[in-house]
């Protein structure tokens, strides 16, 4: 599936797959008023493409987090049971402090109190992105 603006994350089905550069642009670009993934400002994707965690709409009014990741990069992080119900996400920390005022944390943390989706990305052969939602509100 391709990306083309923010609200189209909530569309997705569990196993769709989207490209690397496609949600990497996403990212990117829904921040940039002129680009064709300009959603609006209730649609930008906050935090870098290179980041692992982003989040839609501003803070505290999170729409949905969308996390990617690589099996193995972190020893800890990885689904938790067989069904893949659970995963294991380890928190952004700097010099192995973990701050809950980090943005990228702070809508983790939150996520239960609000109940917004959580969109899991996890790498795909190919370059590609295989989508696994986490959390549904």
């Amino acid at each position: 599936m391709e990306l083309k603006k923010t609200q189209d994350l909530f569309s997705l089905s569990t196993g769709d797959i989207v490209t690397k550069r496609n949600l990497y642009d996403l990212v990117q670009f829904s921040k940039v008023e002129a680009s064709p993934y300009w959603s609006g400002t209730d649609g930008i994707i906050g935090n870098t493409p290179q980041q692992g965690v982003n989040w839609v709409g501003q803070i505290p009014e999170v729409q949905a987090v969308i996390i990617k990741t690589r099996l193995g990069s972190y020893d800890d992080d990885g689904w938790s049971d067989d069904g893949k119900t659970s995963y294991h996400y380890s928190f952004k920390a700097k010099n192995g402090e973990i701050s809950y005022t980090e943005k990228a944390n702070e809508v983790l943390v939150k996520q239960p109190q609000y109940l917004y989706p959580i969109f899991l990305f996890t790498e795909h052969k190919d370059g590609k992105r295989q989508f696994l939602p986490l959390a549904r509100s």
